[in-house]
């Protein structure tokens, strides 16, 4: 009957054959918030902001950076790949290299690294965030595809990701969960509830640690959600890779068309997310997006988009930052709070921005 219900879903486009995006309403209303926001500092491939004792960490290609509170830069340290996750808690730094697993620096638990068999699943490892001063939860982003392949993983239809938790007294991992559609992002509740984003699926999943149980929380969105962060008052701080278009969804079920896409298109032409837009003129792209009057219009259909949404403990979204299609702070694949400010990194536009206040009550 399965089978039969599927058949007629794909005939009639509903179901999992809908090519329908959810709209950006409610707590998700378009605003200028990230696009008005004052750049903090400069930074190619900026990604994997952690707030620190110190001062805030940041990753940039294999370059492990620190700000200082004026947005001063120091490079603390290069790694022989790319910085693929971070995480901070009590002294220790998690390091994720692309490729090459992971890595404890400082604290307790200093040179720690993932050992065994089990180890080299970690080849595309997207979040990391400690549970306690002895466990590393992971976020293992495809079996397939490194790190930096996310849109091949989104577009050849993949769910091979993974949750683990890496034991830091012995090295041991443990496999939580598996069969995950690019799990982007980790946050804990400070009980055995967590919170991992599933990107492929636009959704938040609540994972019970104990019994292995999983609930989505947050379900439907029309973006690809990534990393989550604590804000200042228990809620979380949920980054996006771009929003979801109606063109790619369509792709997406277009078997014959998105193979010959895979095979023959150079990838940062194909019809597929992307972190930034507007830097070459072969991009693809939709009437929509043409300039009108010479104006790209900001509710234009868009490949890259940046939006960073405030969420209670629940996870249930109360307001949203954006920078809209004609805006250029997109990529918005981390944030963290730096005293009653949000800071937030724009791979796409290759800075930092910061939004004044929005850590002390202010919303978008």
């Amino acid at each position: 009957m399965s089978a039969v219900s599927q058949l007629f879903d794909r005939f009639l486009g509903r179901g999992d054959w809908a090519v329908t995006v959810p709209t950006l309403d409610g707590p998700l209303l378009p605003n200028q918030g990230l696009e008005e926001a004052e750049t903090f500092a400069s930074l190619a491939d900026a990604d994997n902001l952690v707030r620190t004792d110190k001062g805030v960490l940041a990753g940039s290609a294999a370059s492990l950076v620190r700000f200082g509170a004026d947005g001063h830069a120091e490079v603390l340290q290069e790694f022989p790949g790319e910085i693929t996750a971070l995480a901070h808690a009590r002294g220790m730094t998690a390091v994720a290299i692309d490729g090459k697993g992971v890595v404890i620096r400082g604290g307790l638990h200093d040179g720690r690294e993932a050992t065994g068999d089990e180890a080299l699943r970690l080849s595309c490892i997207t979040a990391l965030t400690f549970l306690d001063s002895n466990s590393l939860l992971i976020a293992n982003g495809s079996a397939s595809v490194p790190a930096s392949g996310w849109r091949r993983d989104l577009m050849q239809k993949n769910a091979s990701g993974s949750l683990w938790r890496l034991d830091l007294k012995s090295g041991r991992l443990e496999l939580i969960r598996d069969g995950l559609a690019w799990p982007a992002g980790i946050a804990t509740t400070g009980s055995n509830r967590i919170y991992v984003t599933e990107a492929w699926r636009h959704r938040v999943m609540a994972i019970d640690l104990a019994t292995r149980t999983t609930t989505a929380v947050l379900e439907h969105l029309p973006a690809y959600p990534a990393r989550i962060a604590p804000a200042f008052n228990a809620g979380y701080w949920l980054t996006f890779y771009s929003v979801r278009n109606q063109l790619v969804e369509f792709i997406l079920r277009e078997e014959t068309y998105r193979k010959r896409m895979l095979a023959e298109v150079p990838e940062q032409f194909w019809v597929a997310p992307s972190l930034s837009s507007w830097r070459d003129y072969r991009e693809p792209m939709q009437g929509s997006q043409l300039k009108q009057m010479n104006v790209l219009k900001p509710y234009a259909v868009t490949r890259s988009y940046g939006l960073v949404v405030h969420c209670d403990q629940n996870m249930k979204p109360l307001s949203s930052f954006h920078s809209r299609a004609d805006g250029t702070v997109h990529g918005t694949v981390s944030a963290c709070e730096s005293g009653d400010d949000l800071l937030v990194a724009s791979r796409g536009g290759s800075r930092v921005v910061r939004v004044a206040g929005a850590a002390g009550g202010k919303r978008g």
